[in-house]
C-alpha cells in the first residue's frame, strides 16, 4: 500500500524549501538535498543530461552539470512571461512547462526515497500573491496526476501564521513578532490576538522596512547592519507587550546579530529558521487536524475576507446559506451551490460580516428563461473574488433535466465591501 505524504513547499525565485508531516513526531520535518542531507534550500534549476537522457533538478542538476555533457536551464521565474519555445534534446517546451517540471521533479526527488509513495496534499506557500504564477499553478495537479483538490497555494503570511500557532501556546499567549529579512529588504509583521471574543481574532500588523534595511545596502558592513537593526527591533518591541520573535530569510542565515541579539531576547523567546514558511504550509496540508485553528480563530490580514456570502432560503426563519465563508485569502475564497426555485423568480443574496455587525442584501430577478412549473428551474450559484473586498455572484440556468433543457443564460452580479460596512453593486 502507498504511503501518502502531506508536503509544505516554499516557492521562491532562486530556491524552493519543502518539508513533509512526520506522523510519528507529528510535526512538519524538513527535506534535504538528496545528494546533500545537511542543505534545505533546492535551487530553482534544471539539468538535461545527455548522458543518460534524465532529467535533474535542484542541488542534483547543479552537481551533474559538471560531470555530465548536458543542458542547464535556470531562470524560470524570470523567463515565465518569456513566449519563446526552449529546444532540448530534439523537444520544445514553454518556460511555463519547464517551471512546473521543476516544481514536480523536487517534490518527486523526495517521493524517491522511498518504495511507494503519493501526494496526498501539497500546499505551495509564496512570498505574496501572484496572479500569473497562480494560474500557472492551478495546472499542477494535472502534472503530477493529483486530484485538483490535492494541490493548494497560500502565501507566506498565511504560512507564517500557520506555523507560529502550532507552536505551544506559551509562545503566544501576547503578540507575536516576525521578522523576514529577504534578498528584497526587510519587512516585519506583528501578529495581535484578541482574546475577549469568539472567535478571536488575529490581526496583522504589516511595516515594510526593505528601503532602510536590505543586503545590497550593507555589503560586507555588518557592524551598521546589526545598529540598524537593534534599531528597528527596539522600536517595534516597545509597541506591544511581545511573548516571541521568529526571525527567516536569508538575511539572517550569518552570525551578525549581536546588539540587536540584546534587544531582542530582553524578557521574549527568540527563534532563528530559514524553514518556517515551508513548515507553516505543511501544518495547512494536514487541514482536518489542525481545523481547530480556523475554529478558534478569524484572521483578519490585508488579503482576507471579512464577510460570507450566500442567499436566503425565504422560509419563515429567512434561513441564511453560505455558498463562500469569508476568513480565508480572497484568492482561496470561493464556492458554489446548487438551488431549484419553489413559485419565485428571484434569489436574495446575503452578504454577512463575520466579526462585524453588517449585513446587506439584494435581490436578482432571473429573467429571460421560459415559464416553466414550479420546482423546474434549477440554479447554479457561484461566488469568486477579484480582491480581498470586490468579487461577482454568478448564477447559471441549469434548466431541469431532459424535460426542461438549461438556456444556458448567465446572470452576473458585481459587488464591492468597503471598510464603512457599505456594499457597493
Amino acid at each position: 500500500m502507498a504511503e501518502a505524504f502531506y508536503i509544505g513547499m516554499d516557492l521562491c525565485t532562486d530556491f524552493t524549501q519543502m518539508s513533509y508531516y512526520n506522523d510519528i513526531k507529528r510535526e512538519p520535518e524538513s527535506i534535504s538535498q538528496l545528494n546533500n542531507k545537511e542543505t534545505y534550500m533546492m535551487p530553482n534549476i534544471l539539468f538535461y543530461s545527455r548522458d543518460t537522457e534524465h532529467w535533474y533538478v535542484g542541488g542534483e542538476a547543479s552537481e551533474a552539470r559538471f560531470s555530465e555533457d548536458g543542458i542547464i536551464v535556470d531562470g524560470l521565474f524570470e523567463n515565465l512571461q518569456n513566449t519563446e519555445p526552449v529546444e532540448i534534446a530534439g523537444k520544445k517546451y514553454t518556460y511555463k512547462e519547464l517551471f512546473l517540471m521543476m516544481i514536480k521533479l523536487h517534490v518527486d526527488s523526495f517521493l524517491y526515497r522511498y518504495e511507494q509513495a503519493v501526494v496526498k496534499k501539497l500546499v505551495i506557500t509564496t512570498p505574496e500573491y501572484n496572479r500569473e504564477l497562480h494560474q500557472i499553478l492551478s495546472g499542477l495537479y494535472e502534472i503530477m496526476g493529483v486530484p485538483e483538490d490535492a494541490i493548494e497555494i497560500t502565501s507566506h503570511m498565511d504560512s507564517g501564521l500557520y506555523y507560529i500557532f502550532n507552536q505551544e501556546q506559551e509562545l503566544w499567549v501576547n503578540s507575536v513578532a516576525l521578522f523576514d529579512y529577504n534578498a528584497d529588504g526587510l519587512n516585519y509583521y506583528r501578529v495581535d490576538i484578541t482574546r475577549n471574543r469568539k472567535p478571536e481574532i488575529i490581526t496583522v500588523i504589516h511595516e515594510d522596512y526593505s528601503s532602510q534595511m536590505n543586503l545590497a545596502k550593507y555589503g560586507t558592513d555588518t557592524f551598521s547592519m546589526d545598529n540598524d537593526f537593534a534599531r528597528i527591533a527596539d522600536y517595534e518591541v516597545k509597541e506591544a507587550y511581545i511573548s516571541s520573535v521568529f526571525l527567516t530569510g536569508i538575511g539572517f542565515s550569518n552570525k551578525w546579530m549581536k546588539k540587536s541579539t540584546n534587544v531582542l531576547c530582553q524578557g521574549r523567546r527568540v527563534f532563528v529558521g530559514q524553514n518556517i514558511y515551508t513548515k507553516g504550509a505543511c501544518y495547512r496540508a494536514v487541514g482536518g487536524e489542525y481545523k481547530d485553528f480556523y475554529e478558534r480563530f478569524f484572521i483578519e490580514t490585508k488579503e482576507n475576507v471579512l464577510f460570507d456570502v450566500g442567499i436566503s432560503l425565504g422560509d419563515e426563519k429567512d434561513t441564511f446559506v453560505p455558498i463562500a465563508e469569508g476568513g480565508k485569502q480572497w484568492y482561496n475564497t470561493r464556492g458554489h451551490i446548487e438551488v431549484i426555485l419553489d413559485d419565485t423568480d428571484r434569489v436574495t443574496l446575503i452578504y454577512k460580516g463575520r466579526h462585524i455587525d453588517f449585513e446587506a442584501r439584494e435581490t436578482v430577478k432571473i429573467h429571460g428563461i421560459p415559464k416553466r412549473p414550479n420546482k423546474t428551474t434549477k440554479l447554479d450559484i457561484s461566488v469568486e473574488f477579484d480582491n480581498p473586498s470586490e468579487g461577482a455572484v454568478i448564477i447559471k440556468d441549469l434548466g431541469f433535466g431532459r424535460l426542461f433543457p438549461t438556456t444556458n443564460k448567465i446572470y452576473r452580479k458585481e459587488f464591492s465591501y468597503v471598510k464603512d460596512n457599505s456594499l457597493y453593486n
